[in-house]
């Protein structure tokens, strides 16, 4: 039983798949017929028939990633599924009447099409689209009034011939593939986690981190910059090892049990693998690491019963930070693409953009001279962020 309701719901998918795919009709799939108006209309209803038709300039993506090409297509669609028939209004007449309808709708997409080939930007496609959505409106509204709605043959046959003299003229189009340049930009951000190792770890605890970086590269080359803060705990009441007064007594001393750290680093990396939606790109570059607190000043006195009693005197900012190096490895998969009609930066030129989820275990290495002893040791970490990068595209 369980086999014939899996059996069922397969073929429940795939036939509602079909159907969203059928409503859909292409000018270049052939002339109209009745069959291609999907609903019908009452018989009570004034209306005869009625064809929905679309212009639409949608930049279509075929692959990913280094495979990927873009197609910058106008499309004259109808869709069969909103339009409108009746029994007793589906004459000949009827259709041809649509089908002046349709032939017009092609004439508006090989011009748009015509221009989008001549390298406008995709700003300038948006404000064209709707030109020629709005004049494709006009001229409908023009041939039902001169036309009486179809029904005046010898008007019909004039706006016909002057149609298909214009499609003649204005040829197919043909439709570009376009690859995306070799030079990207983006951004990424998200959290992570850090864990020293040796004498760091006795002194600083692991803390996530958030981050926020910027990226760039070209061809297989890339470059990362990012900047990460967290709150580790703080586990050493005299990192400097600042002697006790005559007593023994500590003159100092944490304010708070968690410290602030910063970390920053630049790194250049080579892309390895670029397939499908997978990239691996190792990194290497220079790390600046920072831990910040508060320190308190104390005071010493004897109450009176002769017992010590301490009191701060004032509150010191303390921090410690070095220079060293960074390792790293990216592994970005990616989630979804599309094209932009404007860049990240504002420009008005197209760009295709991937949206990712970044993996990036990495190692930096630290040490801390000032302290009483050195601190040194590892940061073991992970990062998972989110990673958009925009490539141009140009005809």
């Amino acid at each position: 039983m369980r086999k014939y309701l899996t059996l069922l719901c397969v073929a429940m998918a795939l036939s509602c798949f079909a159907a969203s795919d059928d409503d859909i009709k292409l000018w270049s799939d052939g002339p109209l017929s009745w069959s291609d108006f999907h609903q019908l209309l009452p018989p009570t209803s004034s209306e005869a028939s009625q064809l929905e038709v679309e212009l639409s300039a949608t930049p279509i993506e075929n692959g990913v990633n280094a495979n990927s090409t873009v197609s910058l297509e106008a499309r004259a669609m109808m869709h069969r599924n909103a339009s409108k028939t009746s029994a007793a209004q589906s004459t000949p007449e009827r259709l041809r009447y649509h089908q002046l309808q349709f032939d017009l709708l092609e004439l508006m997409r090989r011009n748009l099409q015509e221009e989008i080939n001549s390298g406008i930007d995709g700003a300038t496609v948006e404000k064209r689209l709707k030109y020629y959505q709005d004049l494709y409106r006009q001229r409908v509204r023009q041939i039902a009034q001169e036309t009486k709605n179809g029904s005046l043959e010898a008007a019909v046959e004039s706006w016909e011939d002057n149609i298909e003299s214009q499609l003649l003229a204005a040829g197919t189009p043909q439709v570009p593939q376009v690859t995306a340049m070799q030079g990207c930009y983006g951004v990424y951000a998200g959290v992570g986690y850090d864990s020293p190792t040796g004498s760091l770890r006795d002194n600083f605890g692991g803390s996530f981190m958030f981050h926020v970086g910027l990226t760039g590269g070209y061809k297989r080359l890339r470059v990362k910059a990012d900047v990460a803060f967290g709150q580790p705990s703080y586990r050493n009441d005299n990192i400097f090892n600042i002697a006790p007064d005559s007593e023994g007594r500590p003159l100092q001393g944490n304010n708070s049990s968690s410290a602030t750290h910063i970390m920053a680093s630049v790194q250049l990396g080579y892309t390895i693998v670029n397939h499908g939606r997978l990239s691996i790109t190792p990194n290497v570059g220079g790390f600046y690491n920072r831990y910040g607190w508060d320190i308190a000043n104390y005071s010493w006195d004897k109450d009176d019963e002769g017992r010590d009693v301490r009191s701060i005197t004032s509150v010191e900012k303390r921090n410690l930070h070095n220079f060293s190096f960074i390792a790293s490895i990216d592994f970005d998969i990616n989630l979804n693409s599309g094209v932009t009609n404007t860049s990240l930066t504002g420009a008005t030129h197209r760009e295709r953009w991937t949206s990712s989820l970044r993996i990036t275990p990495w190692l930096a290495h630290s040490k801390f001279n000032k302290c009483d002893p050195t601190v040194s040791g590892m940061h073991i970490g992970i990062n998972i962020s989110y990673l958009g990068l925009a490539r141009l595209l140009r005809l």
